[in-house]
């Protein structure tokens, strides 16, 4: 797989290892991930801006939301793909924002994460006209 720059957004330790493992299978190896909020904004000082963000929105305290609104503002990155069960009004308020500032939404992923519909959605992603991000 081409390369791609990844920031993956993920509190629960067992869960941010096995993405993180997950996306190394599929051939994902520039991963930036994140415990919290504040390790996400430092790690996108440091790294620079990524092909794509992967989170939950609704993370306890806002920060899924609150991440996907810093990306949006500061065009940190192309693409988002949400995790787990994301409420109706919560995607709600999402896609506007996505569609305006022209992130692209590029799925949804249910725990457990599939590594199959990982990849569909990571293939789709290269499959844009869109450039990946060179480190």
């Amino acid at each position: 797989m081409r390369s791609l720059k990844i920031l993956l957004l993920e509190p629960n330790p067992f869960q941010l290892m096995a993405l993180h493992q997950m996306l190394n299978a599929i051939g994902i190896y520039d991963v930036l991930t994140a415990p919290s909020l504040s390790a996400a904004k430092r790690s996108l000082v440091r790294r620079g801006t990524v092909d794509i963000a992967i989170c939950n929105p609704q993370l306890k305290g806002g920060e899924g939301v609150a991440l996907i609104r810093h990306l949006v503002a500061r065009q940190e990155a192309r693409a988002l793909i949400l995790l787990g069960v994301v409420a109706p009004s919560v995607q709600a308020d999402l896609e506007p924002l996505l569609g305006d500032e022209g992130m692209k939404l590029l799925g949804r992923l249910h725990t457990p994460v599939s590594a199959v519909l990982m990849r569909n959605l990571l293939d789709s992603y290269l499959s844009s006209p869109r450039r990946p991000v060179i480190a």
